[in-house]
């Protein structure tokens, strides 16, 4: 029990240290910092106005570019306002296998690159490489002909005079990354507010002391002669990059007048993405930039260990935190085992109230709450990403994060899809568990009935994504005879079909014809309410003579019963079909909301059974 003890103490200490004593360290320092080490001086502040244009260093741009159309106009006039003589300033896009028309749009800025006599150049390939690909091939082409590189993102928009400020700051001796205020335009909750103005204190202060751990990717400089190229497996790209040369005894420094303003704004969902690919990367770079660890390093190996060493460290520690703490709630001291179960239990409430706000897209906007909810699932998504990267799923890539760039299935909700797919699945095995008596009875009769097997197979049209159409087996009681549409082809249901035998009448009246479906259901290609599956003969010609008539199960699985089933009959014309479009539709925009996908659902699901025990089915 002792050592569980010290485990949890040293855990505790280590996340109090982490996100409160190293920081106070940090403004401790900087205070007490004496005013000559400054270098925000007023003679620095006019540096600019009293440089020759002659002994500037040539300074060359560099924007890996992949589908960046939203931004990328706004981010071309930025560049053409900055203060800086044209002849020393080379601006060179890197497109990497673009779909959209960030292309074009970049082609139709060259005039006026060319009259204000801007060099600008445009590399475009057709096949997607990767980022780290791109920026390793466009600084080894510039790193001879610069004497500054700048890695700048698309979507972030700089202060104008940002270049004579890299010039001055480069020209210190042992300097060799420089970078800016980094600020978002439009924060996505009052928690990453909080984070973001902890993280620019954090890196003003680290700038003082020594280094600055991790300078943002949106903008920063490294000295040319310094540039070397990285695996093309490396994940958080932008953080590799300038700390290698920082591991190797060169500075990184942060100058407050240079202003950074991120335009991209994040969402719950982006920003959780984002946060796992960065744990990912936090536990790759611990191995790639283990130099840091040495003592040599000084304050900035203290930073680095401090900082973002610990950051990939605590998602782990938090779990070893969980674990100690439950089992020392079985200490035979009271005190002990109160003070456990009062920390396991305030645990197990931050994390499962945030897992549920996440997932229900409920973020908190008061505080503590905010901060901590922003805390809890950020070291959710670092230790899940983390993971990935020990067990090899993680190993690098090119990964847009946008809202622009997701499917158009993703007006969806987390908070919808996943309730909707575990209420499918307890549904169908409940159901299953129900009507199991009804199946050797139904079976029974189909074979007294008619000739044939007792299911009927036949390949329907699933869930369509942005890259492919789901195509899927469905299984239904047989209702017809064993060569109806040998003779009759593929044709709309008939009120009044011959087609239908008597015993398959009465099954389709009380829709027990359809429960072999929810094998389907249980196996992924359908859902107990959603757009009935139609069949890939019939799709063609109804996306012909109606308009968005596939679009009715973009991101939607189809389902057994579905708004248009229950308030309309079956399909026996192109009006009916036409009609029904826009029940599916209607019943999509419910999946935007929780409670209007629960209420729905809910109406949709009695109003079926209630067509089951009246006999309305068609």
């Amino acid at each position: 029990m002792d050592w569980l003890l010290f485990g949890t103490l040293v855990s505790i200490n280590l996340f109090i240290y982490h996100h409160w004593i190293y920081p106070k360290l940090l403004q401790y320092y900087v205070k007490h910092k004496q005013p000559d080490d400054k270098v925000d001086t007023f003679e620095s502040r006019h540096y600019a106005s009293k440089d020759v244009d002659s002994a500037l260093p040539n300074i060359t741009i560099v924007m890996p570019i992949y589908n960046e159309s939203k931004h990328l106009g706004a981010k071309l006039s930025n560049l053409l306002m900055l203060d800086y003589p044209a002849d020393k300033l080379n601006i060179v896009l890197g497109f990497d296998g673009c779909t959209d028309d960030s292309v074009a749009i970049a082609t139709a800025y060259l005039p006026q690159y060319e009259t204000h006599g801007i060099t600008i150049e445009l590399d475009v390939v057709d096949k997607n490489h990767g980022k780290v690909h791109v920026t390793n091939k466009l600084l080894t082409q510039h790193q001879s002909t610069s004497d500054i590189l700048v890695l700048s993102d698309v979507s972030a928009l700089i202060s104008i005079d940002a270049m004579h400020i890299f010039a001055h700051r480069m020209a210190e001796e042992g300097v060799g990354v420089v970078t800016g205020d980094y600020q978002l335009y439009e924060h996505g909750s009052k928690g990453e507010a909080h984070y973001w103005d902890y993280q620019r204190n954090i890196r003003k202060a680290e700038s003082m002391t020594g280094s600055i751990i991790g300078p943002p990717g949106a903008l920063y400089a490294i000295k040319a002669s310094l540039f070397e190229q990285i695996p093309v497996d490396t994940i958080n790209d932008d953080f590799v990059f300038p700390m290698l040369l920082v591991s190797r005894g060169y500075r990184a420094v942060m100058d407050e007048r240079i202003s950074i303003i991120e335009m991209e704004a994040t969402n719950t969902t982006n920003d959780f993405t984002r946060r796992t690919r960065i744990g990912a990367g936090n536990v790759q770079q611990a191995f790639r930039l283990r130099g840091l660890f040495s003592l040599k390093s000084g304050l900035t190996s203290f930073n680095f260990f401090s900082g973002k060493f610990l950051r990939t460290l605590m998602p782990f520690n938090l779990l070893v935190l969980f674990v100690l703490t439950f089992f020392l709630t079985n200490s035979q001291s009271i005190f002990v085992a109160n003070a456990a179960w009062f920390l396991w239990l305030g645990q197990c409430g931050l994390y499962a109230g945030s897992a549920l706000a996440l997932l229900f897209d409920a973020t908190p906007v008061k505080q503590p709450w905010a901060s901590l909810y922003y805390i809890a699932t950020g070291y959710m998504a670092s230790f899940y990403g983390g993971l990935r990267y020990l067990f090899g799923l993680d190993r690098g890539s090119w990964i847009k994060i946008s809202s622009e760039q997701q499917a158009t299935s993703d007006y969806q909700k987390k908070s919808v899809v996943i309730p909707k797919r575990f209420s499918d699945i307890l549904i169908s095995i409940t159901a299953l568990i129900v009507f199991l008596p009804l199946v050797p009875l139904a079976a029974l009769a189909i074979k007294l009935n008619s000739k044939g097997p007792v299911f009927y197979r036949q390949l329907r049209v699933g869930e369509i994504k942005n890259e492919y159409v789901e195509v899927f087996m469905l299984i239904k009681f047989r209702t017809m005879g064993v060569e109806s549409e040998t003779k009759s082809g593929p044709v709309w249901a008939q009120k009044q079909d011959a087609r239908v035998t008597s015993v398959g009448r009465f099954l389709r009246k009380t829709r027990i014809d359809e429960l072999p479906q929810l094998i389907n259901v249980l196996l992924g290609d359908m859902a107990i309410v959603g757009p009935r599956p139609e069949r890939p003969v019939f799709c063609g010609k109804l996306e012909e003579k109606i308009p968005y008539y596939l679009e009715r199960t973009n991101g939607v699985r189809p389902g057994i019963t579905g708004l248009a089933q229950v308030s309309q009959g079956a399909d026996t014309c192109l009006e009916d079909v036409q009609n029904k479009l826009y029940w599916d539709h209607s019943y999509a925009l419910s999946l935007t909301s929780f409670s209007r996908w629960l209420k729905a659902d809910a109406v949709i699901i009695l109003k079926t059974f209630l067509t089951m025990v009246t006999f309305k089915g068609n």
